[in-house]
């Protein structure tokens, strides 16, 4: 779980037991909208760790706020608020606006692109479209479908757009923060008075046991919150 950067799509992954001029695009950001959302990867994934952080556990209306994790620097102020999960940021052209953007994708999307990468017949998914379609009333197992196209060779287009690429954007958006620009997050949430672990809480008083590591789950709300993924911490030491 310590993992961050740029991964491979066939690499083994374990789920075991700064500001700069593109931070406050939204619009880098592809949102997946209900039917068809066809893409062209030209990155690899950039893998990152986030917290799903609620200020009320016991509203079902609170879907939780993003907050990513610092452990891997020492300590995490979130992780008493539940699991840090994978998520992964890749650069894509997007079909319908022919433009740069940044899916930002969960383990329900990440898993079926991984299977069509380590197929022989398809690999590297730079190689071919990409289709995820999105059903909202599909239920976890079938919310994001990812239907792939024949092999093609990028068009001078698509190519201008890969050799532009900002990969080091990538990397910099999935390095974790450090503790203290994750206290201050939480600030922002709870409140600067501070406030006690919800979620922990919740897990306690529900009678249910906390949920174990593992491999992800399909979070259905993940493409709600795009704007605020990725808050500026550089801007929270000012």
């Amino acid at each position: 779980m310590s993992t961050f950067g740029e991964v491979n799509w066939t690499d083994n992954l374990d789920f075991g037991d700064s500001k700069d001029k593109k931070s406050g695009n939204k619009d880098l950001f592809l949102r997946l909208t209900e039917g068809d959302n066809e893409v062209r990867f030209v990155t690899s994934p950039h893998q990152y760790l986030v917290h799903k952080v609620k200020r009320d556990a016991n509203n079902p209306k609170d879907f939780g706020q993003k907050v990513m994790c610092s452990a891997i620097g020492g300590s995490c102020p979130a992780c008493v608020h539940g699991e840090a999960k994978p998520r992964w940021l890749v650069g894509v052209v997007d079909r319908k606006t022919g433009a740069y953007r940044i899916l930002d994708m969960g383990w329900a999307v990440f898993q079926q692109i991984r299977k069509h990468a380590k197929n022989p017949k398809l690999g590297d998914p730079q190689k071919y479209d990409i289709n995820i379609f999105v059903d909202p009333k599909g239920g976890p197992s079938a919310y994001y479908t990812v239907q792939t196209y024949s092999k093609e060779a990028l068009s001078a287009e698509d190519q201008s757009i890969k050799d532009t690429a900002d990969l080091e954007d990538l990397q910099r958006r999935v390095t974790p923060p450090d503790a203290a620009n994750v206290q201050k997050r939480l600030d922002k949430i709870f409140g600067a008075d501070g406030a006690p672990a919800p979620q922990a809480a919740a897990a306690r008083t529900s009678g249910k046991p906390a949920a174990r590591a593992g491999t992800p789950t399909v979070d259905m709300t993940d493409d709600e919150e795009l704007g605020k993924a990725f808050p500026a911490f550089a801007e929270d030491t000012q």
